[in-house]
């Protein structure tokens, strides 16, 4: 019976550091590109392999969609839940030889990461420029507020605040195109059917939720987004819900202005925030579980492939 080999590769932005986890733990480094994959796939030739990389911003993206096409099985995996089995394992140094070596050691532990298909990450990739262009923009209009500034300065800013308006309108327009042409248009348009949720909001639901919805609990969901709160207790302590830390940012900063749309039209919401500002929450944490609500509108939408309805369908 042949055996299994676990490779780890750490990929960064110029190479993608391999180690092949046979008896002599072989490592090597190749160049990040299609010429270095193909080098890679010299390299391990044919053979059962299960092949862990770490999800880093899209750097592993070439080499995971090169493999998989080649039929080698590829596990995308959490950086975080990797770096605590290194401490776990007594690794506190951290080098991208070391990153390989953990990825390799662990590559049947972690639970796998959901890959994004191609079309998905096309859209993401203008989805999340679109994010950092207001991030950036947001930033310069911040500077331009500053008192006391220099004239020159303040027209700097405002010249650059609004090049980047501009751009950001661009891109979403592309994105609308993108969007509609492509298998992700029916998300999209049901997405919008939902109150409060605008095109924004829909842009990064299509981009960051899970692709296979139904393989996700609204709890696993909520947890990704960073909008429901996790137990803390040990032993006969008793600690208050804390909402992660760790979660899809994206997500969770679109949820936000329409839950505030929300609190000011809708009957439900204003309820709810009013109820829980009452009881001495501060404005941040009182928003969430309006979020969470307006997520799980959302999702719901989505798992049942049709367009918001005021009265959900009865089964037959």
């Amino acid at each position: 019976m042949e055996s299994i080999t676990r490779v780890g590769i750490d990929a960064s932005l110029d190479t993608l550091d391999v180690l092949v986890d046979r008896a002599e733990n072989r490592r090597f480094q190749v160049p990040n590109s299609l010429d270095g994959v193909k080098k890679l796939k010299t390299e391990l030739g044919r053979g059962k392999y299960i092949i862990a990389i770490e999800a880093s911003g899209r750097y592993e993206a070439l080499a995971r969609h090169e493999l998989q096409a080649a039929g080698y099985t590829v596990k995308l995996q959490n950086p975080r839940q990797v770096r605590r089995l290194a401490e776990g394992l007594g690794i506190q140094a951290k080098t991208d030889s070391l990153d390989a070596e953990v990825l390799a050691r662990t590559a049947e532990l972690c639970a796998t990461n959901e890959p994004r298909s191609k079309e998905r990450e096309v859209l993401g990739d203008v989805s999340r420029a679109i994010d950092t262009m207001k991030r950036l923009r947001a930033g310069y209009l911040r500077r331009a507020q500053v008192p006391g500034l220099c004239p020159v300065a303040l027209k700097a800013f405002r010249n650059v605040a609004k090049t980047f308006q501009a751009e950001i309108k661009r891109l979403e327009s592309e994105f609308v195109k993108l969007v509609k042409a492509s298998s992700f248009k029916d998300r999209y348009r049901y997405a919008l059917s939902v109150p409060n949720v605008g095109p924004n909001l829909a842009r990064v639901a299509v981009c960051e939720l899970p692709e296979h919805l139904e393989n996700w609990s609204i709890r696993q969901i909520s947890a990704y987004a960073g909008v429901a709160p996790i137990d803390n207790s040990s032993g006969k302590r008793i600690g208050a819900p804390k909402v992660p830390k760790h979660k899809n940012v994206h997500l969770k900063a679109a949820l936000f202005m329409p839950a505030m749309g929300a609190i000011n039209r809708d009957a439900w919401a204003a309820g709810t925030y009013a109820r829980l500002r009452a009881r001495g929450l501060e404005h941040q944490k009182a928003v969430i579980p309006v979020m969470h609500k307006l997520l799980f509108h959302l999702v719901s939408v989505l798992k049942r492939g049709s367009a918001w309805e005021a009265e959900p369908p009865k089964r037959t």
